[in-house]
């Protein structure tokens, strides 16, 4: 857990008053969005929050629990590093567990969820794959990433299907400077695994207003490790390690227009090609990707009491996977090549907020996806799919209850088929004293049938175009602490969730996908803290346990019944160096097969040195697994399943120029 610097906003001002909505004000930081303080710009040019990080840090204000993932944190996640590590490091109540090493499939488990119960958003645009529900975060690096923010509980009110067991934000940087700035990374591990990545920014002034304009490269690229134990392979398995290569470019145009507006262009582009690993027959077995996204959001504030935003995205997501054995008598068989799977999904939000007398906020705004997939190696249709959703939401203020910010709110989204789902959500936050919060929620959220489920054409699959959503109803309850101990500063959270999901999609005895009489009830605890114990110690450490329990024949995996995280960083009194440890340790974890894969610790440690007075040039090391423990991310869907092995001793070291 992490409190965020405060994160700059553009100063726009309406006539005789400080613009108060967090859409188009852009004047407060997800931390000063939770507090009444006065604002103080250090800067006349800066940047201001997405519509999406404004989102997540009102419900922060009102009652929701929010972890931000800063910089600093990601850059210590190491040079190869991509986002599925630095989650697996910072983020409190978070499983995740990278299958073979960076850029690749990982588990995910927030707050007991399944694989795909958490939404994931790059600026807004949703990541997970709607071809099969999960998620994939293996081409994503992290060098354009400004910070994470993680919105925990059922959030289907605002952000829609998938958000059952939270949001994950993943906010990509914005321009800060007027002048040219921007730094160049280069990287190094033991496996030889080579990174490289530059970004440069600036903020100009034209006719229509102010324009910052910001462009990112990466360059990732490595041979792997061995992902399984000598004894796992074949005789005939000929590539034994899990290799990888990706390239992302992107870019983010934001220009002013006035006062009160401004458009945001964003694009990505990333083209990577993946080992996929196998320790049976395996000559070849790869993923060859592009994927494309894309963002236009426009946001203006009409007078003192009404802002909106529209925003237009698209996930453009295209593989082509070949997978080549070796047999016993030394021949190849070519089981694929270039087979094409793949998903475009695109939609169009747009959000208006009133500010009403008496200090009361109405929400109101309709929400609009589209998509299709289509795979030729598990056969499904190229069939279109689309939900549009219409949802509000009341902030209302209790002169009475001063202390009191509670939220109320309702969402109806209809879909392909003439399904639908109607969801609501109640949350609350108390101003106990000036340390001390009391949070809760309470309501429902959704999840939309993927196109695997609506459109598998096979024999031992059948999709069926009729499934009605998953529903959950969920609650959680919170207490916060920040202030003091021993002179040092101190704040924890402790936190309870409950969850129940009912029509959950599952294959029926005809193969066919349906609405069952399964359920899943989860229940559990969120203990987090952080103590700076002195100046330059800081001690933070989390633990969560979960208690998973399914009905009519639910198989539920890969959810661990307890992990817990710790970390002791040292910064020098000057900023120039400073080092840091930390441990994570997973207790039992059962595979689909039922086999318990867990109960093992890991230690990793992490140090950087900038070299000039100036801060300029830095070389940051990190050592993962560092006494080389031995241990599963997961188990492989063969026969035998054998463990995936996750990273063993590494070391990785990393220069950087900052201008």
């Amino acid at each position: 857990m992490t409190t965020p610097d405060t994160f700059l906003a553009r100063d726009w001002r309406a006539p005789g008053r400080t613009m108060s909505g967090a859409l188009l004000g852009c004047l407060f930081s997800p931390l000063l969005l939770a507090d009444d303080s006065p604002l103080t710009l250090d800067r006349q040019f800066v940047s201001a929050p997405s519509v999406e990080s404004t989102t997540v840090a009102e419900m922060a204000r009102y009652g929701s629990k929010v972890e931000i993932i800063d910089r600093q944190q990601i850059e210590r996640a190491g040079p190869s590093s991509d986002i599925t590590r630095v989650l697996q490091m910072y983020v409190p109540g978070l499983y995740v567990a990278p299958k073979n090493g960076p850029f690749d499939y990982g588990t995910y488990s927030l707050l007991g969820g399944r694989n795909d119960d958490t939404l994931i958003l790059l600026d807004g645009v949703r990541l997970n794959n709607r071809l099969y529900g999960g998620l994939y975060l293996d081409t994503l690096p992290a060098n354009a990433i400004e910070r994470i923010e993680v919105l925990k509980g059922g959030q289907s009110l605002l952000f829609g299907t998938q958000a059952v067991s939270g949001v994950i934000n993943i906010v990509t940087r914005s321009p800060q400077t007027r002048d040219v700035s921007g730094e160049v990374n280069l990287g190094l591990d033991s496996f030889m695994g080579r990174s490289g990545d530059a970004r440069a920014e600036q903020i100009l002034s034209n006719g229509l207003g102010e324009l910052g304009l910001l462009a990112y490269v990466s360059h990732n690229v490595s041979d792997g490790y061995q992902p399984f134990r000598n004894s796992a392979y074949n005789a005939n398995t000929r590539d034994k390690k899990r290799s990888y290569e990706v390239t992302t470019f992107g870019a983010k145009a934001i220009q002013g227009l006035g006062d009160a507006s401004r458009l945001e262009l964003f694009y990505q582009y990333s083209d990577a090609n993946l080992d996929f690993a196998r320790p049976v027959n395996n000559r070849k077995t790869t993923n060859d990707r592009i994927q494309q996204i894309a963002t236009a959001t426009f946001e203006q504030r009409l007078g003192e009491g009404f802002s909106y935003f529209v925003k237009g995205h698209v996930n453009d997501w295209d593989t082509r996977y070949t997978r080549i054995d070796s047999l016993d008598d030394a021949s190849l068989k070519v089981r694929n090549h270039n087979d094409y799977w793949g998903f475009t999904d695109w939609g169009l939000q747009a959000e208006g907020k009133a500010e009403l007398d008496g200090g009361h906020v109405l929400v109101l705004g309709t929400d609009n996806q589209w998509f299709k997939g289509q795979d030729d190696v598990l056969k499904i249709d190229n069939k279109q799919a689309q939900a549009n959703a219409l949802y509000t939401q009341l902030r209302p203020v209790f002169d009475a209850l001063p202390d009191w910010h509670p939220s109320l709110g309702v969402r109806h989204e209809k879909i392909s088929g003439g399904e639908s789902a109607t969801v609501g959500m109640l949350t609350s936050l108390y101003d106990l004293t000036p340390h001390w919060q009391l949070r809760g929620q309470y309501g429902s959220a959704f999840k939309l049938p993927n196109a695997e489920q609506l459109y598998a054409n096979e024999d031992y699959e059948k999709g069926n175009p009729d499934l009605k959503p998953e529903k959950s109803l969920n609650a959680e309850l919170g207490l916060d602490y920040k202030g003091s101990l021993l002179a040092g500063e101190f704040n924890a959270s402790v936190s309870a969730f409950h969850r129940k999901i009912d029509d959950l999609i599952t294959l029926d005895a005809n193969d066919v996908w349906s609405n069952g009489q399964g359920r899943i009830k989860v229940r559990g605890i969120e203990l987090d803290g952080r103590w700076q114990f002195s100046p330059q110690w800081t001690l933070q450490a989390d633990m969560t346990r979960n208690l998973v329990e399914s009905r009519n024949g639910v198989t539920l995996s890969n959810i661990p019944g307890f992990f817990a995280r710790s970390r002791l960083g040292f910064e020098a009194p000057d900023r120039m160096w400073g080092v840091g440890g930390a441990v994570r340790y997973i207790g039992q974890i059962d595979s689909p097969k039922n086999v318990d894969y867990g109960h093992y610790s890991v230690v990793d440690a992490d140090a950087y040195r900038y070299l000039d007075t100036a801060q300029q040039h830095r070389l940051s090391l990190l050592v993962e697994n560092l006494f080389d423990r031995d241990y599963s991310t997961s188990m492989t869907s063969t026969s035998p399943s054998v463990d995936n092995l996750g990273r063993p001793f590494t070391t990785e070291v990393r220069y950087t120029y900052r201008f």
